[in-house]
């Protein structure tokens, strides 16, 4: 009997450990998309004309990507760089493009190459080519009140 007991103990405590991982990794994730995980770009290029520029591949694009349209609308765009090491940097995002007086391109991190849980690519790096591809910028933070007055 007292190693049943036991056993019991041992499941429920390593239940009582996979719910606190699993609801710390939730809120990580909830508090990612709203932080620096979340990039969000304006540009003046009509949607199909955002969609054209990333069809067209250049020499002069910095790393390689993919750029697949999704049932529900969005992409993945899929940046890979071989480094000199031998092992390339591979990162997921998902796109989104809002169409309106000005385009709203939306970037949210999914995945990196080796379980990597943040962006390899530094913002800077995303920021020239969203830039260069697509005339974006990335969106003014909002001004407070304080800032407003003075």
């Amino acid at each position: 009997m007292p190693a049943i007991l036991s056993l019991v103990l041992i499941a429920a405590a390593a239940v009582l450990c996979w719910k606190l991982a699993k609801q710390l990794d939730s809120k990580r994730r909830k508090k990612a998309a709203g932080g620096e995980e979340c990039l969000e770009y304006r540009t003046d290029l009509a949607f199909d004309e955002c969609l054209d520029a990333l069809a067209a591949r250049t020499a002069e694009d910095e790393f390689e990507y993919d750029c697949a349209r999704q049932p529900d609308g969005s992409f993945l765009l899929h940046f890979t760089l071989h480094k000199p090491t031998g092992q390339p940097v591979d990162t997921l995002y998902a796109l989104r493009l809002d169409a309106g007086r000005q385009t709203v391109v939306t970037l949210h991190f999914l995945r990196e190459a080796f379980g990597y849980r943040q962006p390899v690519f530094p913002k800077e790096l995303l920021d020239a080519f969203l830039a260069k591809k697509l005339a974006a910028a990335p969106k003014a933070p909002p001004q407070t009140g304080a800032q407003n007055a003075g």
